[in-house]
């Protein structure tokens, strides 16, 4: 190789940078290749900061080869002194009266402008036979609505019970993260269908960031003679993204100071839930999550925990944990020590949004997700970091609020190919219209299910009813044909 100084249209330092993290490969292929591509590649390594990356990969690198060898050999790593959370608000442990409290609360916030929902939706949906965003996804039901059309309606509806349906309406800002991948087709999407009905304006999208992917070396990895591998940087991305974006800025701006933040894939999701909203705002919480029970001891998703006694809330997942903490139970309940599923539902205010922001653009810690990387050079071993959102929950100390929710009535993601038995298009609409069904018989109308069928219920439009409410007047005393009738 030839000294970086040497190399023709090479800026003395950037070849001075990749030499001195590791990355001198690079300066060989970019004595080889064509001045065009020479200059594309120059202009994408220019925009990257090596010595961060670099830190970043010595950092992380350890404990996810840990992890890799736990996998690897069927053992699991020990994470010590966690204890079981505490304070979570149960279904069973709530009264009548804090919940109408809570709902209050949360509608109050809403008709002044002070909420807003920050959605996850940088995801495609490949493993649903679809290259088009998740959002965009039609999972069966008789109205065909998009999972984007299903939040969106939500959101209308809510903000007509927030103002008590008088003329003046309350705004729920809509900021919505994207991928490379999901941007421009989501913002085609919202543009064909005339944003479902909300103001323009009020629907604001951001891309999330991406990072150079890496060997287990730490080098860089070129995708083609022109262009570095690169991935996004994990849903915990959302907070730089919204910082870098302007969209921070412009959430302070209207006077937002609590958001409710979702993936895109569930098709449940009650969006801004006001119950929800005004528990987190009674309780003074910085951050806070929705949370599920785990089905079983097996089940394999992360959950809430305390870090040692009296000290941070955080996540750890499954595979982090031994054999005896996931199955260990508590001898006067007999339920699991730490059952507290992260579902992705999860509540910031405006300033703790900031706060992590501030604290990750400091951070060093990712994780590795090792991957089999495509480059120029065919598939190539090697590693993506990422952030993930509830890598956040210890800078909230003791202000975190979880609350149980009903998986029933608020969780059925989409995320497995249609025919799967779980997490399907097929078990989101069945969950769908189920609910909807007790919705309608609650109110004092009956549905007809039909011998033959799979139909489980009927589809009440989100524009009528966010919840169940509203519907005596329209069903009372009739009678619906499951899966045909819409409302």
């Amino acid at each position: 190789m030839a000294p970086a100084s040497d190399l023709p249209g090479v800026p003395a330092t950037l070849a001075n940078q990749l030499q001195q993290n590791n990355q001198e490969h690079i300066l060989d292929h970019l004595s080889e290749f064509e001045p065009p591509h020479q200059q594309e590649l120059i202009q994408q390594l220019e925009g990257i900061d090596l010595v961060k990356l670099a830190q970043i990969f010595q950092e992380s690198i350890a404990p996810a080869l840990r992890a890799e060898h736990s996998n690897q050999t069927g053992s699991s790593q020990e994470v010590a002194e966690i204890q079981p959370v505490k304070n979570v608000s149960t279904i069973s442990g709530r009264t009548d009266a804090e919940k109408e409290r809570w709902n209050k609360l949360g509608l109050e916030a809403i008709a002044k402008g002070e909420v807003a929902i920050l959605l996850l939706a940088g995801g495609q949906g490949t493993r649903l036979g679809s290259d088009a965003p998740k959002g965009c996804f039609n999972i069966g039901l008789p109205s065909s609505k998009s999972l984007f059309q299903l939040q969106a309606e939500r959101i209308r509806r809510l903000q007509e019970l927030a103002t008590g349906g008088g003329e003046k309406r309350a705004t729920i800002p809509w900021y919505i993260l994207t991928s490379p991948f999901t941007h421009q087709p989501s913002q085609a999407f919202f543009k064909e269908h005339n944003y479902f009905g909300l103001p323009a304006d009020q629907v604001i999208f951001f891309q999330q960031g991406t990072l150079p992917c890496l060997d287990r070396t730490g080098r860089l990895i070129l995708a083609t003679p022109s262009t570095l591998a690169t991935a996004p940087d994990g849903n915990g991305g959302v907070f730089l993204a919204l910082k870098s974006s302007g969209c921070l800025a412009d959430i302070s701006r209207r006077g937002v100071r609590y958001i409710d933040c979702f993936s895109v894939d569930n098709a449940l999701v009650r969006v801004a839930e006001p119950t929800w909203i005004g528990h987190c705002i009674e309780r003074g919480a910085a951050a806070g999550a929705r949370v599920l029970r785990k089905a079983h001891p097996q089940e394999k998703v992360g959950v809430f925990v305390q870090r040692g006694e009296g000290g941070p809330v955080e996540v750890v997942e499954y595979s982090e944990m031994e054999p005896a903490q996931v199955a260990a139970t508590d001898p006067e309940t007999e339920e699991l020590r730490f059952s507290w599923s992260n579902i992705c539902m999860h509540f910031f205010t405006t300033a703790f949004l900031a706060q992590a922001a501030a604290a990750l653009e400091q951070s060093r810690n990712y994780h590795v997700a090792f991957k089999s990387i495509p480059s120029i050079t065919g598939p190539t071993p090697g590693c993506k970091l990422e952030q993930f959102i509830f890598d956040v929950f210890p800078l909230a100390g003791q202000e975190v609020a979880l609350l149980e929710v009903a998986r029933s009535e608020e969780f059925s993601p989409v995320k497995n190919a249609p025919g799967s038995p779980s997490d399907s298009p097929d078990t989101a609409r069945a969950h769908v219209l189920t609910l909807h069904k007790r919705w309608v018989e609650a109110a004092g109308g009956q549905v007809d299910v039909q011998p033959g069928t799979d139909a489980s219920g009927v589809e009440v439009s989100p524009l009528i009813s966010y919840a169940g409410e509203g519907l005596a007047e329209l069903v009372a005393g009739r009678s619906f044909v499951a899966g045909r009738e819409i409302i």
